[in-house]
Parts: structure tokens; sequence; C-alpha cells
């Protein structure tokens, strides 16, 4: 009986490690404009209408990259114009800019940002990331609810923004 009890452990436990996620990163090219790398435990999706969408629900952990052509805007002015936009979320209260930096590369320009707002009595937490390339600017938004996941998720969040590489 004792054998049995302990292969049944055995049994569980290896199903339960086999569900679990790699600390693997896994590197997408969109259409030869940008490469970015997500972790293991997010899939695509077409949730967020943006041109790259990726999310676990389970773990609250959401990610999307948008391109837009320069239109003669500057980086600052594109940075103001789509951190406008999250925002003026209507269902994001008090929203507040936590930390700003501001990165320079051979072959691109970006500005770091981590958000801090309220939604639905829930605290959400934000990295938007305004990249510039010769030919385009890349909007990159991560996102996760609660102090917890902050903490938890943060740092894959982060990796996820160093991680992005335009190609044009």
């Amino acid at each position: 009986m004792q054998i049995i009890k302990i292969l049944l452990l055995v049994v569980v436990a290896s199903s339960l490690h086999s569900c679990g996620y790699s600390d693997e990163f896994k590197e997408i090219n969109h259409d030869e404009q940008f490469v970015i790398s997500f972790p293991d435990y997010m899939e695509s999706c077409e949730d967020f209408g943006a041109d790259v969408n990726y999310k676990n629900s389970y773990r609250n952990t959401y990610s999307l990259v948008n391109v837009y052509d320069k239109e003669g805007r500057t980086l600052q002015e594109f940075q103001k114009e789509v951190l406008g936009l999250l925002k003026g979320y209507e269902l994001l209260n008090d929203p507040l800019i936590t930390d700003s930096v501001y990165r320079e590369t051979d072959s691109f320009s970006a500005i770091d940002v981590q958000l801090y707002g309220i939604m639905d009595n829930e605290n959400i937490y934000y990295w938007h990331s305004a990249f510039e390339s010769e030919g385009q600017f890349f909007e990159v938004v991560c996102w996760t609810r609660s102090m917890d996941r902050k903490q938890r998720y943060g740092p894959d969040l982060e990796k996820v923004l160093a991680s992005f590489k335009p190609l044009v």
C-alpha cells in the first residue's frame, strides 16, 4: 500500500511539473519590422487589436506592440500622443507616471515609462515604451494587475521591453 501511495505522489508531482512553464523566452520576428521576445508562459492572441498581442490570463500578464508611420512627428510628440491615449483610458483612474528613462542606441531611440493606475478598484502596473527607428515609431506596452504580480512578473515584462529591436 505504501508503494502505491509513493507512486501516486510521483505521478502527481511529475504531471504538475510538466504543466509548468520554462524560464525561456521565445523571439518573434514581425514582418521584418522588429524582433521581440516573450516569456514561454505568454501566448499570441487577438485581444487588443494591436499589431502583436501576447497574454497569459492566468498570470494576468499582457503585452502589445503597435507600429506607426512617423508622419513628421518627433519621438517626444509620438510618446506624448500614445501615452496620452493610455492615460486617458476611461476605466483607468488616477494614472501616475512612476519612472521615465530615455535610451539611445545606433539603431533606435526610446522613451521608457512606468505607469500606475487603478481600474475596477485594482492596481494596474504598465510598462510603456515608445521607440523611434529611422523609418517608423513603435509602441510596446506590458501590464499586470496587483503588486504581487508586479513583483513576480515585472522582471519578465521588463525583459520583453529590453528585447525589442526595430529592424527598419
